[in-house]
């Protein structure tokens, strides 16, 4: 009996420090459809019974929520001031997707939320040790909470379309992460192609220039078409793989 139980106490031990996956959806600009990639990847995933986290680790535009047309109790400042179960603070999605809302404007106490480099690392901690895969939907541009948190991932994936205004932004990102220190695995999916030649050329472009001039190898993890089933299903609030 008793080596029954300490068998079980190690295996409750190992749980909680075992880790899952992190992949950091990172974007050069707003607009190129970050959050909704992350969300439907999500979805997919957790349809394939992966246990799957989405961060909404966006500080001010958050809108992960309003795609999922869901009303959550806590949010991403709410991870960081409570010391609690994880599981608390988890909004349900389809098919067992579990979400971390960001904040979208000022947080619940009335003011803005600011993210330090131990705060971002701290979210991605405590969520990581209650699923396999955790995806991170950081806001747009390069802040210093988006730098952080792609520093702190397994896996950077960069979203961009096929604008060279978009491809110009992703590789500025990948510039300023790499002077950062940035080394870990990176790929690219480039969103809203009109064929699949022209996402392959646009990856490609990326692709090459990061090789070039950062010495940084980028694999293309793919595309997605252009679809007006997307903004139908945004209007929807309903996410279009669900829809």
């Amino acid at each position: 009996m008793a080596r029954c139980e300490l068998r079980e106490e190690a295996g409750a031990s190992r749980a909680r420090h075992r880790r899952g996956k992190t992949i950091a959806l990172v974007s050069g600009k707003g607009g190129v459809g970050k959050t909704n990639l992350a969300l439907n990847l999500g979805i997919c995933l957790a349809r394939r019974d992966c246990s799957t986290i989405l961060l909404d680790a966006d500080v001010g535009l958050a809108n992960a929520d309003i795609l999922l047309n869901a009303s959550p109790l806590a949010d991403l400042s709410d991870l960081l001031d409570h010391s609690g179960s994880v599981e608390e603070l988890l909004t349900g999605g389809p098919h067992g997707l579990r979400v971390v809302c960001g904040v979208s404007g000022v947080g619940r106490r009335g003011e803005p939320l600011r993210l330090g480099p131990r705060d971002c690392r701290r979210a991605v901690q405590r969520l990581a040790r209650h699923c396999e895969v955790l995806l991170i939907d950081c806001g747009a541009g390069v802040s210093a909470e988006v730098m952080t948190f792609a520093l702190a991932a397994d896996m950077l994936m960069l979203v961009t379309t096929p604008e060279p205004t978009a491809l110009a932004d992703a590789y500025a990102t990948l510039k300023l992460l790499c002077l950062s220190g940035f080394d870990a695995r990176a790929g690219v999916v480039v969103n809203m192609v009109r064929s699949a030649a022209e996402g392959q050329s646009a990856a490609r472009r990326l692709v090459s220039v990061a090789e070039r001039f950062l010495g940084l190898h980028v694999e293309y993890s793919g595309h997605v078409p252009v679809d007006r089933h997307v903004a139908q299903a945004v209007r929807q609030r309903v996410p279009v793989t669900v829809r």
